[in-house]
């Protein structure tokens, strides 16, 4: 067990860019340790090669931390490992998906260029799901995921994106930059969980997100922020807070967020969006039944987000390069656009709506903290 522990360790380490697996912290979650969802199949594939199993691309994230991984491992080698006349393992499962599973019919779907059937039957299916109207019916809220720690006054709280394959691991590769600065931590959103109820009304949804993060708060000054979408909800988190208890966060920090509603901007083909979030590399996590019907019912009350306007300073941080099939109108055209939120300090960032929090995060991760620390 020790050595596939210390196997693990070592190809997250290599992943991570550490110069040796002590970096790595074998009961850490994979969160926190910096994984996000291009360097966790990235893992899975390199500890695939080395232990001849396959791997389903939600490894990592199902296994949670390297410990856990190693265990579940040893499991696969000890149970489904059986040796033919010429020694060679039998492969485990890829975790292909059902051929009539919802994920392959929202897949198939894509791939046949029917994404408005493929979203309008995800709606369907959540029209299905238990729902609330009140955050009181809760048993509990969303608890956010510390991905980084550090001494400086405020608090980051990201709001995840309502994507079926998004969550609090899209901030992780972003938080790392933060390591030893500030405490920086992201939000799930509620109802992609097994077993969760979906909220019924635009609304209720963002004052979920708000109680969420007054609680992640723990009484420190904090900003919201969130990429694309989830810059959206995080905006309208922002005012209900002020609007509703007086209570106005240090800021707020929308990454590439375009409109308040998908329907509500001309520049970006969000079809085309859909297309490339979905297509073209393995999801970190599993596209469950329950994650496909959350995003139908989350991309509906997108639509009807209604926003309180707060008066905590923005900080909007577009792109300088567009994103190949998805950016219809010239990316210097946007630029010359007047902010989605009036009076918000613009920052490009040389990266396109994807990187920007991925490959080319330290350079997003170096506006925000100079902004940050501008009005601290």
């Amino acid at each position: 067990m020790r050595y596939l522990v210390d196997t693990v360790r070592a190809e997250a380490a290599a992943v991570l860019g550490h110069p040796s697996p002590e970096a790595v912290d074998a009961e850490r979650d994979f969160y926190e340790l910096g994984f996000d969802s291009l360097t966790a199949v990235e893992l899975r594939n390199r500890i695939a090669a080395v232990t001849g199993l396959r791997m389903p691309a939600t490894v990592v994230f199902d296994s949670r931390s390297p410990v856990e991984l190693a265990t579940w491992i040893r499991s696969e080698l000890a149970d489904q490992r059986t040796e033919d006349g010429e020694g060679a393992p039998v492969l485990v499962s890829s975790g292909e998906p059902e051929l009539d599973s919802l994920e392959r019919l929202f897949t198939d779907a894509l791939a046949n260029g029917k994404v408005p059937e493929a979203q309008r039957m995800l709606a369907t299916v959540a029209a299905l799901r238990p729902t609330f109207e009140a955050t009181a019916e809760l048993e509990d809220l969303p608890w956010a995921t510390r991905l980084a720690e550090g001494p400086r006054p405020t608090r980051l709280i990201c709001v995840s994106a309502p994507t079926a394959n998004a969550g609090v691991h899209q901030y992780s590769r972003l938080a790392a930059h933060f390591r030893g600065e500030r405490e920086v931590s992201a939000l799930p959103l509620v109802g992609f969980a097994t077993g969760e109820r979906l909220p019924a009304t635009p609304e209720v949804a963002t004052r979920v997100i708000a109680e969420s993060a007054l609680r992640a708060s723990d009484g420190h000054p904090f900003v919201l922020a969130g990429h694309s979408s989830g810059g959206s909800f995080a905006y309208a988190a922002a005012g209900l807070l002020e609007h509703t208890w007086g209570i106005r966060p240090a800021g707020v920090v929308l990454f590439d967020t375009l409109s308040f509603q998908h329907n509500a901007d001309e520049g970006t083909d969000y079809t085309g969006m859909m297309r490339l979030n979905f297509t073209g590399a393995d999801s970190p996590v599993r596209l469950t039944n329950s994650r496909l019907s959350a995003m139908g019912r989350w991309m509906v009350l997108l639509n009807r987000l209604e926003v309180h306007h707060t008066t905590a300073p923005v900080l909007l941080v577009t792109c300088d390069r567009a994103l190949t099939g998805v950016d219809e109108a010239p990316i210097e055209q946007r630029a010359q656009a007047e902010p989605l939120v009036p009076g918000a300090q613009v920052r490009g960032v040389a990266a396109d709506h994807l990187s920007m929090i991925r490959e080319d995060s330290a350079l997003t991760a170096e506006i925000v903290e100079e902004w940050l620390r501008g009005r601290e």
